[in-house]
């Protein structure tokens, strides 16, 4: 396909909602505005406007909307889009921000290669994975501006159709610069940032990234100065200009989203590393008890009823939600773990609610895995065993809040350690 042929495919995509939403956003479509509403910050993305279109009511409705939650929002205004547009928008008390240079590279031919103990230059950040919270450092504290900040890219998580890309260049196997990029079922694989503008960092960085033969998808970045014309140099082919536009309401956002992605190698190892220590947990289908069960606990066989209750996930969850709203404090969250695959953590009193994102997470019967519920603590949760079909709970707040249900539901517990 040729690059023209790509970016009117992205053209034709803009201020669509997109097939895929990151966990934790409620997104909303206002005529040709689409808005990501994340709690802490929102977003406006538009398509090109038609003759016609009456810029100032677009842009008032949509500071309405952001001022509503109290959201700081961010509008970027590409170099072919209608004059009207940005004009505006400063009427309205946006202001004026970066503008930078919008760059296309096509994928390259060829397979990335990896060695076996990688010391020295470019690699992925899953082959040096216990450097991930220095990788981290390093890419938040990088002074940016970003097309995409390092940690949103990782709050936000993959879909089905892409992932999140992780570079590291390592110096006697240290990291000391990183590079981040997402590729989803958009038509690019956008660039998020790059902590160093060093010509060949950025070439052996989106070389690698052009040579994913699954992604199969070209390169879009947003860069300015050294970083642009290192990106020329690398291949890249400048598309257009894009300009941002910032407006913040009365009040002071949200300090975190409602719910987020967990990032096996920030978020959901590590949680389940001290899972696996303080449980003792035993993965099998055959090892039962999986788990040394905490005190005070109690544990429930789903089925020793044998009997069918109808609906018996959705009203096993609902009691366990009730009781996590009771058991947790104000802004504290939940962690859904789903052993070896993703994981979550959300605000249980700013999921589930009118104009708040859904709960993510398959809930509490364990369907075929473990299905965990907890405190970053670790001192209250739910543990369901999908073989031995028990439903494990623990931590006094928590046990005094389901049990009495439970039971009434379940039966008496076939196990309990006070």
């Amino acid at each position: 396909m040729e690059m023209g042929e790509w970016w009117a495919m992205h053209e034709g995509l803009r201020g669509r909602v997109p097939a895929w939403q990151p966990v934790g956003v409620v997104v909303e479509s206002d005529g040709p505005v689409v808005r990501l509403h994340y709690g802490t910050h929102g977003t406006a993305e538009h398509a090109p406007l038609t003759p016609g279109t009456d810029a100032g009511a677009m842009v008032r409705r949509q500071q309405e909307a952001f001022a509503d939650r109290g959201e700081p929002v961010e509008w970027k205004v590409y170099g072919h889009d209608s004059p009207d547009l940005a004009r505006e928008l400063t009427a309205a008390g946006f202001t004026p921000g970066w503008e930078r240079s919008v760059l296309v590279a096509a994928p390259l031919p060829g397979e990335r290669p990896d060695v076996l103990e990688p010391k020295e230059g470019v690699h992925n950040l899953y082959r040096v994975r216990d450097q991930a919270e220095r990788a981290r450092e390093i890419a938040v504290g990088s002074p940016g501006p970003h097309a995409a900040p390092y940690a949103e890219m990782i709050a936000d998580g993959s879909s089905d159709e892409g992932d999140v890309l992780i570079e590291v260049l390592l110096e006697d196997g240290i990291v000391t610069e990183v590079a981040w990029a997402y590729g989803d079922e958009i038509p690019f694989t956008l660039i998020g940032g790059l902590t160093s503008d060093d010509p060949d960092f950025v070439r052996a960085c989106t070389d690698r990234w052009r040579q994913s033969a699954w992604l199969g998808h070209p390169l879009l970045a947003e860069a300015g100065g050294s970083l642009r014309e290192s990106l020329l140099e690398a291949g890249f082919t400048e598309v257009t200009t894009v300009r941002s536009y910032y407006w913040r309401p009365p009040g002071s956002p949200e300090t975190t989203r409602p719910a987020q992605f967990l990032d096996w190698l920030h978020d959901d190892g590590p949680l389940w590393d001290r899972f696996y220590a303080v449980f003792d947990f035993k993965p099998s289908t055959t090892y039962r008890p999986a788990i040394t069960d905490p005190v005070p606990s109690a544990v429930w066989d789903l089925h020793s009823h044998h009997r069918l209750v109808p609906d018996l996930p959705e009203r096993l969850d609902a009691i366990v939600q009730r009781g996590l709203l009771t058991a947790t404090e104000p802004g504290e969250f939940v962690y859904w773990l789903d052993w070896n695959h993703d994981g979550y953590r959300y605000d249980p009193r700013r999921t589930d609610v009118p104009g708040r994102p859904p709960r993510p997470g398959k809930g509490t019967y364990p369907d075929g895995d473990y299905y965990l519920h907890l405190t970053d603590d670790l001192r209250l949760g739910t543990f369901g065993h999908p073989w031995e079909q028990t439903l494990t709970v623990w931590g006094p707040k928590l046990l005094a809040a389901v049990e009495a249900e439970l039971t009434e539901l379940l039966g008496t517990p076939i196990r309990r350690r006070e």
